[in-house]
């Protein structure tokens, strides 16, 4: 979910040309239009309304997903899909003890883990497509 748009934001003002943020909140979807605006990148932010469902067919170098377990392991095919070789795939929103659960379900889809990283009881899993 793009929540309050954090993550678009960021991905913006780092240089992506294009950014899709993709929430099933309404209200989650205007705060992120609304942060975009605050920090000058609305043009370069499409806020959509639903699942990631919603981006199917798009291709992306680069995904970020901050979500629970469930729906990361269970959107993990949707993910894959829409990555080319090399693309990047960057979860967080999960604890420590999900990381072999969501490594798993990545390796199935022809991900690769790359690293993890870890604050407290938190996790962050960086995954690149294989083929």
């Amino acid at each position: 979910g793009c929540g309050t748009g954090v993550l678009a934001i960021v991905a913006a003002k780092c240089g992506a040309a294009r950014v899709d943020a993709v929430d099933i909140n309404d209200r989650s979807c205007e705060s992120c239009r609304r942060n975009a605006a605050a920090n000058g990148v609305a043009d370069r932010i499409e806020t959509l309304l639903g699942e990631v469902d919603r981006v199917a067919g798009r291709r992306y170098d680069l995904i970020l997903a901050n979500i629970n377990r469930n729906v990361l392991t269970a959107r993990m095919a949707d993910y894959a899909a829409m990555l080319p070789k090399g693309g990047d795939l960057l979860l967080s929103g999960f604890y420590t003890d999900d990381v072999p659960i969501i490594v798993a379900a990545a390796e199935r889809e022809g991900l690769r883990h790359a690293d993890t990283a870890q604050r407290e009881d938190w996790a962050r899993v960086h995954l690149t497509k294989r083929s």
